[in-house]
């Protein structure tokens, strides 16, 4: 089946590559507004495992990392048939100014029906984390909500 085009975001950040790709990998970052628990072996073929606020949690590997540039996760979702399905997470960060870029790009999503929800999803949840990142990074402040969990 034909695949759709990526998810593909891009966001700037006031804080150095190093942060912004500490904020990605750290567990202890990561949970700060992102995750309620996180576990990461930051290495090629590395494990994690990622829980968010309500208890969903997803197991993958490290498909690549060059740090602070650039981090690939394998990412695996169930979808409404509750069938687990295997998607691709890349995350690059350049330096701009005295800032960093950061592109997410989220791809291997198929046609047909039962995407359509999953490719929805990952859009907004990116687009809804990755200002949460921005905010934390720049204010110190965690925008989630504790409704987040009830979605």
């Amino acid at each position: 089946m034909a695949r759709i085009p990526p998810v593909e975001q891009t966001f700037y950040y006031a804080a150095p590559p190093a942060e912004v790709f500490a904020a990605l990998t750290e567990p202890k970052e990561l949970t700060k507004w992102f995750l309620e628990k996180a576990a990461i072996t930051l290495r090629k073929g590395g494990a994690f495992k990622f829980t968010w606020l309500g208890g969903f949690s997803m197991k993958g590997k490290v498909k690549s990392v060059a740090s602070p540039k650039q981090l690939v996760l394998n990412w695996v979702d169930r979808l409404p048939d509750g069938k687990l399905y295997e998607t691709v997470a890349q995350f690059d960060l350049q330096k701009k100014g005295k800032g960093t870029l950061l592109t997410v790009t989220h791809r291997g999503f198929k046609k047909g029906r039962k995407w359509i929800g999953l490719y929805g999803a990952v859009q907004s949840g990116w687009a809804y984390y990755l200002t949460n990142l921005r905010s934390l990074l720049e204010h110190g402040v965690d925008l989630r909500s504790g409704q987040d969990a009830l979605s």
